[in-house]
């Protein structure tokens, strides 16, 4: 749910010479005490199921007399459709309140029976990060070592990085790269901005900034999938849809619920 490549060497510095085109929005569009709701709904054919939820929290914690941003993000499907895909997830991110560089990652995650563990601490100084990870397949506990970059981030951390881009300063077309982190694996992509569209949801008829990325192939996603984001066109940037295709349907992403958001 809320799941997610040259010679590296010229790879590196290609994104990191496109760092310098990345806009951000002047100020962060959410604070601590932030809480998003959503309803996950899967879709196969025309069988449509409100399958789930998933919501995420933005806190604030103390450590090492350092305050950062503690992302917590989590996933369940509904107590009546365990029977065919239970999820459990769990995400949660430390980060840089100025930045949004991650400092630690980990990810508890329970799909369909299919588990995973992931610990990561990044050390942004020496570019690197270390991960442990242990799966259902592969039970004992591995640890690797990982090259990153200033765009490298966990995939809870790319929600907040995404919503603080600022898509006024890009045209319909244009692509934004990112590094992402996942199990313990580095990956290269780009968003690309596909302009404004209003949209109407539960939640309301709102002009949005769209764009898409694609998906990192695995148990859930196929090589060429992409999802498609809406983000808001207020000062919230908050995410109103999401839709992507999954190996068999879609799945579908609505906004339900923002409480405590930064600006009304």
């Amino acid at each position: 749910m809320i799941k997610c490549f040259l010679q590296i060497v010229f790879v590196f510095l290609f994104f990191n010479n496109l760092y310098s085109q990345t806009y951000y929005t002047k100020q962060k569009p959410f604070t601590e005490g932030e809480l998003l709701e959503f309803d996950v709904v899967y879709n196969w054919g025309l069988i449509w199921v409100n399958a789930g939820y998933v919501s995420f929290n933005v806190k604030h914690e103390q450590v090492n007399d350092k305050t950062l941003y503690h992302f917590v993000g989590l996933g369940n499907s509904k107590k009546n459709w365990d029977w065919f895909f239970k999820v459990r997830d769990k995400f949660e991110s430390y980060n840089d309140t100025s930045t949004l560089h991650p400092y630690k990652y980990i990810r508890d995650c329970n799909d369909g029976g299919e588990w995973v563990y992931n610990d990561v601490t990044f050390d942004q100084k020496n570019k690197r990060a270390i991960g442990y990870i242990k799966t259902k397949k592969k039970p004992n506990l591995k640890t690797d070592t990982i090259a990153i970059n200033y765009l490298t981030f966990d995939p809870i951390t790319m929600i907040y990085y995404a919503r603080s881009i600022d898509y006024k300063r890009y045209n319909s077309g244009d692509q934004i790269p990112f590094t992402l982190l996942l199990d313990n694996k580095v990956y290269y992509r780009k968003m690309t901005y596909l302009g404004k569209e209003t949209i109407t949801t539960d939640y309301g008829k709102t002009s949005c900034f769209k764009f898409k990325a694609t998906l990192i192939p695995g148990t859930m996603f196929k090589d060429g999938d992409v999802m498609t984001v809406w983000l808001s066109d207020d000062d919230n940037r908050l995410p109103i849809k999401v839709e992507t295709p999954i190996v068999i349907g879609s799945v579908k992403v609505f906004l339900k619920k923002a409480q405590s958001l930064k600006y009304k």
